[in-house]
């Protein structure tokens, strides 16, 4: 093994004459490790899942709705019991904006792996508890500490360190949403800030053998399956999509200040900060008594907004429901991402719309669902400042390449309506506030 590792380091440490080829051999390496890691955090998830919500009282009788109620309830009291006994003040950040302050501080080791394997725990137990977050946070922490470890491990420079941070950021989503390409726009676009397009291959190689090793273990699944039709009835049902990417982009605007205002106001609450995920746990089982919805197991909620299955009124207390209590569970203290919630919330804003829309021009537009389905794409375009990776993880989530013109047209103009709103992503919020 010793022989093995001198010969990889004299390749290294001949950067300029090897360096292509070492770099696309660590991405194909990252890819693997990426793709198998995100298989094991999809299980964990699921176990923690089972283990709340059946495990625990498989023979208690004990209903559904009581069980949302409290389960959630117990899952933030463990998570601020780990932050009280193993996580200290300068431990805060995590999952993407943790990885963007990473790559302005090269050579700090910002994401070291027994921290990084706690947060994720949280995570899992964050989840598997019903709390409203995101895989999508965590799993870019766990790409992007994989990456990072092994730069620092063969002493990299900064600028193949960041390419190699890509390259895990890239390989952990593609491993768990199961998606080749939107992953590598996402870190070009969003943790490179549109630049360094040399880096684009060994982030597309990490990506792509990522998904071969998740599609070889657990087959070819997209991470939505949504049944229905969806389409455009001309290029004048294009203004509507304008509109809604208007509509989708103010809602972010929300989004983004309803997490900040509680994670900030929150500590203002007198008492022992392992009862903060507590008080935000119990937020979200409040709502969630009334809305069970709002928890969207497995994705569920999601799939019935874009198939059509709520009234306008319902959607509307979706809507705010999910974005209350997502505030409440990552404002508080719980760890999860961001993106899925926004889904969610983007899905309910355009069947808002295309539900109006329906009542005063049912003859202007396809159908409702077509608006639900855009919307996803334009909250993520909204809240990230990504117009491409909103418009293309739409299309890879979905499988669905129908509505290129309508997608492209709404996340446009959703990220422009944000940015002259606030100025500000949901990512970059977190380290501008330190």
């Amino acid at each position: 093994m010793k022989y093995y590792l001198s010969i990889l380091n004299k390749l290294i440490a001949d950067e300029k004459r090897y360096e292509n080829l070492t770099m696309m051999a660590l991405a194909v390496l990252i890819g693997m490790i990426t793709g198998t890691s995100a298989i094991a955090f999809n299980k964990l998830v699921d176990f923690f899942r089972y283990i709340f919500f059946d495990g625990l009282f498989i023979s208690s009788g004990i209903s559904i709705r009581f069980r949302l109620f409290f389960i959630p309830i117990f899952g933030g009291a463990i998570i601020g019991i780990i932050n009280r006994l193993f996580l200290h003040k300068e431990d805060e950040g995590f999952g993407v904006a943790r990885v963007l302050d990473e790559l302005r501080h090269i050579n700090k080791f910002l994401m070291k792996p027994k921290l990084t394997a706690i947060k994720i725990l949280q995570t899992t137990i964050t989840l598997g508890s019903g709390l409203s977050a995101g895989r999508q946070g965590p799993i870019v922490h766990l790409g992007g500490a994989i990456g990072s470890t092994i730069g620092y491990k063969f002493n990299f420079s900064k600028r193949k360190l960041r390419i190699l941070i890509g390259c895990g950021v890239a390989g952990a989503i593609a491993g768990v949403f199961n998606t080749p390409i939107a992953p590598s726009i996402f870190v070009l676009e969003i943790l490179m800030n549109k630049d360094h397009l040399e880096f684009f291959a060994p982030i597309v190689v990490s990506s792509i053998i990522s998904v071969i090793i998740t599609r070889s273990l657990i087959g070819n699944k997209a991470f939505f399956v949504i049944q229905g039709e969806f389409g455009l009835i001309g290029y004048k049902e294009l203004f509507f999509y304008v509109l809604l990417g208007i509509l989708v982009g103010i809602i972010a605007v929300f989004y983004m200040k309803s997490i900040y205002y509680i994670k900030k106001n929150i500590t203002k609450i007198k008492i022992n900060t392992l009862f903060y995920p507590v008080i935000g746990a119990i937020g979200v089982s409040l709502i969630g008594y009334f809305l069970p919805d709002i928890f969207d197991i497995k994705y569920e909620t999601i799939r019935k907004i874009v198939e059509g299955n709520f009234e306008l009124k319902l959607l509307v207390l979706l809507l705010l429901g999910k974005m209350l209590a997502t505030a409440f569970t990552i404002g508080s203290g719980g760890v999860g991402g961001v993106f899925v919630p926004g889904i969610y919330i983007g899905a309910a804003s355009g069947g808002i719309l295309g539900n109006i829309l329906n009542d005063i021009a049912p003859m202007s537009i396809f159908n409702i669902n077509t608006y639900s389905l855009v919307g996803m794409g334009a909250m993520i375009a909204a809240f990230a400042n990504a117009p491409l990776t909103g418009t293309i993880i739409l299309l890879e989530l979905t499988d669905n390449y129908t509505l290129i013109l309508p997608i492209l047209l709404s996340c446009a103009v959703s990220s422009v309506t944000t940015q002259l709103i606030f100025q500000k992503t949901i990512y970059n919020m977190a380290f501008e506030e330190k």
